[in-house]
């Protein structure tokens, strides 16, 4: 699958499987977040694989949407190191989410292309998380990404323009901000 398919087919998964991810597709889906661009290619990122049943019981409970955690083969937790990047946006804001984002994009594209699925999940109690996983200070859980094969009965269906987007002329325009 191409890029362009994999972006055009991507929706967020609302049920799991409960086979297992083969490491080959896993190794994969990590490989496209650490290829990601970052500010001054400081890969402000880290990613911390939850297979074990009893870790993602516990990552469930900092959510309001732990189903989707707990019944996933496996869960990618993003986070952000604020030491790694000192760059901001603007001047406003800091950098480090932004690429974050950019890595969990890289990282749901490839899962598409893979054929399994994930949820990009940030309703989440970031103290809770960071107790879980024994997190120092200093770095910021961005995501909580459930990831496997959608169960059949998956997917998010729009309502406008056939995908539930907005259509270009909403969200494009050239040489001036008309809206």
């Amino acid at each position: 699958m191409d890029v362009l398919d994999a972006i055009r087919s991507y929706r967020p998964c609302l049920s799991y499987h409960p086979r297992p991810i083969p490491p080959e597709k896993l190794k994969a889906v990590l490989a496209a977040a650490r290829l990601a661009p970052s500010q001054h290619n400081l890969q402000p990122w880290r990613f911390v694989v939850v297979r074990d049943d009893e870790q993602k019981r516990l990552l469930a409970q900092a959510s309001n949407r732990g189903r989707l955690i707990a019944e996933a083969p496996a869960v990618i937790v993003a986070f952000a190191v604020e030491e790694d990047i000192p760059v901001t946006v603007g001047g406003y804001i800091s950098a480090y989410p932004l690429d974050v984002a950019v890595a969990v994009d890289h990282l749901q594209l490839a899962a598409t292309s893979e054929g399994l699925g994930t949820n990009w999940l940030v309703e989440f109690n970031e103290q809770k998380v960071r107790s879980v996983l024994r997190v120092p200070e200093g770095i910021h859980p961005i995501a909580v990404i459930p990831i496997g094969f959608p169960a059949e009965t998956n997917g998010a269906s729009g309502t406008n323009n056939g995908d539930g987007r907005k259509s270009p002329d909403e969200i494009f325009a050239y040489d001036e901000y008309p809206w």
